[in-house]
């Protein structure tokens, strides 16, 4: 039985629908739009990697012994252009780093809180926009390894960002942005080892989400500080629940979090999305 927080799995439909797994339970988020929810933590986490219960993380979701052992928190994971598996040389652990970094990588330009650039796994596609808040993507190139695909994003990262602006992207829809002139002015930076992966078709892809009401002043809220977390859930973008009072909490970074997760029927509340 999973008690614990992992992201919320996304399917891309004429709105986001949003599905969180917890206590043997599966909930469509879109259909809690306007409910009120609370979430209580009960003071243990989860080591995201050896599953090891504990009071508190050592650092990023894991315990100590795997922030400073396992693949899953190596440096590689955050800065692709350190990848090495493609050469045979071994970070932590060469058998797993073949596996997920000798993979399909997509570079692709998205829109969330303006423009940026970032990679994803070929297998993860649409998912990665759909939790980073974007409203607009198109890709750029796609490379046979994760090594490749972090080189070219640290070329392209000279002339446009590569992190989102979560406060901006929680705020409001963003302006829409001409993706295919922006592709076509990017890859004129891309080394020339690279163009050969660039992918010729420009097609766009748009995401809108399950928002009712977008938050006005936004009170970022975390279970270290407040043990319980309620109230009436006004909308889902990235990884992030909106709750009233401009509160917004972030499912994503307290993944191994072990939590009470409930929901406040009401048969006179309607479903809106």
């Amino acid at each position: 039985m999973t008690q614990y927080i992992r992201k919320m799995s996304t399917s891309l439909k004429d709105v986001v629908e949003y599905t969180l797994e917890i206590n043997d339970t599966s909930h469509v988020m879109n259909n809690y739009i306007r409910k009120h929810i609370s979430i209580s933590w009960k003071g243990s986490v989860i080591c995201q990697s050896c599953q090891k219960l504990m009071k508190k993380f050592y650092r990023s979701n894991f315990c100590y012994k795997c922030f400073w052992e396992s693949p899953l928190a190596s440096q590689s994971i955050f800065k692709p252009e350190l990848c090495t598996a493609h050469l045979n040389i071994k970070d932590r652990d060469l058998e797993w780093e073949k596996k997920f970094q000798i993979a399909p990588h997509f570079i692709y330009l998205a829109n969330s809180s303006g423009l940026k650039v970032g990679i994803t796994r070929g297998s993860q596609g649409v998912i990665r926009w759909m939790d980073q808040g974007a409203s607009q993507a198109i890709l750029i190139a796609e490379v046979p390894n994760r090594r490749f695909s972090g080189d070219i994003e640290v070329a392209l990262k000279q002339y446009v960002k590569d992190t989102t602006n979560w406060r901006k992207m929680l705020s409001g829809e963003p302006d829409p942005i001409d993706l295919i002139q922006m592709k076509d002015d990017l890859i004129k930076h891309i080394p020339n080892d690279f163009k050969k992966y660039i992918i010729k078709e420009n097609n766009i892809t748009s995401i809108k989400y399950p928002i009712y009401k977008y938050p006005k002043k936004i009170k970022s809220i975390k279970l270290e500080k407040v043990n319980r977390i309620e109230g009436v859930l006004n909308g889902i973008k990235g990884q992030y629940l909106m709750i009233d009072e401009d509160k917004v909490f972030n499912m994503r970074s307290h993944e191994g979090y072990i939590i009470d997760f409930t929901v406040q029927e009401n048969d006179k509340q309607q479903k809106i999305f």
